[in-house]
């Protein structure tokens, strides 16, 4: 069936926000979700009924009928590197309790959610690589130390980490094994790898700033190329 408003105006009557918005949220429900086959007509429905999506070049966002992608991608370009260090830990750097939490550079982006349990797709890549620390850095074990890299949101001042979506990078070192955490493998083997997350998320309305951070425990490190993109799903 056809879209019947829940209010209707009578002469005279008091204009009221409550029952124009109340029209206004079944007509943004009925054109979304409820539109059935028997409601349009035989060959009236065309690639221009469909609205343009909105291209916000700025903070690569596209706002389609259905979903939000964000995104951005970078090319190996020295110039556009993103780097991390343990130096902030100050006598810390290497500490397996010590924790300091590095946002990346371009590896999120702030999403706008208007209503409760929306579907969120967040996709990461990236190549991280990882020096050798120097000898008063590398501490107790004289090991490999592991950087480990989580995705996050901020919402509202607080923080919320993603464990399940850890990944590491070692130092970039031969002859020596790790101290927390075996990588398996010693010099460009471990000091060089890809870092890849993908989490479907249900979220309430809100504002989700989204990010890759690091937990560094070398004294100088990089993401030197990456992508992501988010979906938010409306529909």
């Amino acid at each position: 069936m056809g879209f019947t408003k829940p209010y209707t105006y009578a002469d005279g009557s008091v204009l009221s926000a409550t029952n124009h918005a109340s029209n206004e949220d079944a007509l943004r429900e009925y054109v979304n979700q409820e539109i059935i086959a028997a409601d349009v007509s035989v060959d009236t429905f065309v690639g221009e009924s469909i609205a343009t999506p909105r291209l916000i070049t700025s903070v690569q966002t596209g706002d389609f009928v259905s979903k939000t992608i964000q995104g951005v991608s970078k090319l190996r370009l020295p110039q556009a590197y993103s780097w991390f260090t343990s130096t902030t830990k100050s006598d810390n750097q290497t500490s397996t309790t010590v924790e300091d939490y590095q946002s990346l550079s371009n590896t999120g982006a702030e999403v706008v959610i208007t209503k409760d349990n929306t579907k969120v797709m967040i996709t990461f890549y990236a190549k991280a690589a990882s020096t050798i620390n120097s000898t008063v850095t590398r501490g107790p074990g004289n090991g490999l130390w592991e950087s480990k890299f989580l995705l996050q949101y901020e919402k509202a001042g607080l923080i919320t980490q993603y464990d399940g979506t850890r990944a590491y990078v070692w130092e970039n070192a031969d002859g020596i094994v790790g101290v927390f955490l075996n990588p398996g493998a010693q010099a460009n083997a471990c000091g060089h790898r890809s870092i890849m997350m993908t989490r479907m998320l249900t979220l309430d309305a809100g504002r989700y700033k989204f990010s890759v951070a690091v937990n560094a425990k070398v004294e100088k490190g990089q993401i030197n190329c990456q992508s992501f993109t988010i979906e938010t799903f409306h529909v």
